[in-house]
């Protein structure tokens, strides 16, 4: 266990991490003004190609068919382009803060680990959804132009008769739950409860009569959010398999059209991600240093030996949420936040969650 000046050390190392990362913010915004301008480039092709297509087929309304399949794809594998790693950039900040083969070792500490995990489940399960909610606000706007035009796309093929009533309304309903999901992911707050019952919990005893319309109310919101929840995340998949039927469309039918398609639309989703997540993360990234440097560092500087233990388990749980950047060759750069969990299979962080604990139960996360 580190002493009273050593850890004042580590409060001034991650410090001087955070604006370092401020430096990457404020370069960020020349780089996202360079990489909107490439969007036009597999635009104009795309809509050369469709034009061509149009003019050519026998059945111009496929382009809107592909545009449908393309953003359904999309919506379904965006979230794993995500995990790309950086190529070709001068971003030095990393999640991984030792050597990999000493994360390895100490991994196989693994009765250390799950004692740390044991005692903290409900705060390694909040810095999971915190991230969660941090890095999927930044595709609200994205996503919601993406699928507006799907709507558009929808209209005009039943006005032509190209789908039916069923197929119709099948995706007016999909493209709706994914835009109230993302809709509630706007308006919840990362850190704080209400995602899922709306409004406070009632202290009282379940059974209690005087709670009973609380509790009704808060069992039909989280099931409402569940399906919400379940019908943007797991069901476009079964949408989009119903509508290729439907349609008799073979995926890939039309190659070079629909991989002009994905990479506007990804383009479009990319750009629209780096510009939100820039902002959201200014703003967290000045609440870190504000955090570290006017309150936890002072707090630490006075603070006698007993108060250290509260203190140190503030601090890394305070930095186990990790700002990373991510980007292409000095393009279309997305700022996240990571969990970095690996810092719990540090043993001195394993012995401060350990002994310290935690005070949470699963009503304060709803």
């Amino acid at each position: 266990m580190y002493d009273k000046d050593e850890f004042v050390e580590r409060i001034e190392n991650q410090i001087r991490v955070e604006e370092e990362y401020t430096k990457m913010l404020e370069d960020g915004r020349n780089r996202l003004a360079r990489s909107k301008y490439l969007i036009l480039i597999p635009l104009a092709m795309f809509l050369i190609a469709a034009a061509a297509f149009g003019l050519s087929s026998n059945n111009p309304g496929q382009v809107l068919i592909l545009w449908i399949e393309g953003s359904f794809y999309l919506y379904m594998f965006y979230f794993f382009l995500m995990m790309i790693p950086s190529i070709g950039s001068d971003a030095k900040i990393n999640i991984f803060d030792k050597k990999f083969r000493v994360y390895v070792m100490e991994f196989l500490r693994l009765a250390n680990i799950l004692r740390t995990v044991r005692r903290n489940p409900l705060t390694l399960v909040e810095f999971f959804w915190n991230a969660f909610l941090i890095n999927t606000k930044p595709l609200v706007k994205g996503f919601t132009i993406l699928y507006l035009i799907d709507l558009v796309c929808a209209v005009v093929m039943k006005l032509f008769d190209i789908i039916d009533w069923m197929m119709f309304f099948l995706l007016v309903v999909q493209i709706g739950v994914i835009l109230l999901f993302y809709s509630r992911v706007t308006a919840a707050k990362p850190g704080t409860p209400g995602f899922f019952v709306g409004k406070p919990l009632p202290d009282a005893d379940i059974f209690d009569v005087r709670n009973l319309k609380a509790w009704l109310y808060v069992g039909i919101f989280c099931i409402f959010t569940c399906l919400i929840i379940v019908g943007a995340m797991f069901f476009p998949g079964m949408t989009l398999g119903q509508f290729l039927r439907d349609i008799s469309l073979v995926p890939g039918q039309y190659p070079l059209l629909l991989a002009l398609i994905l990479i506007t639309q990804g383009l479009i989703l990319r750009y629209f991600q780096g510009v939100e997540s820039r902002k959201l993360m200014n703003t967290l990234n000045e609440h870190h240093l504000s955090v570290l440097k006017e309150d936890l560092l002072p707090r630490v500087s006075r603070s006698e030996p007993e108060d250290l233990p509260g203190l140190k388990r503030e601090f890394l749980l305070f930095i186990m949420n990790k700002l990373m950047v991510q980007e292409f060759f000095y393009r279309f750069p997305a700022y996240t936040l990571m969990p970095n969990l690996l810092l719990a299979l540090d043993p001195v962080a394993q012995e401060i969650l350990t002994e310290t604990g935690e005070e949470k139960s699963l009503k304060d996360m709803l």
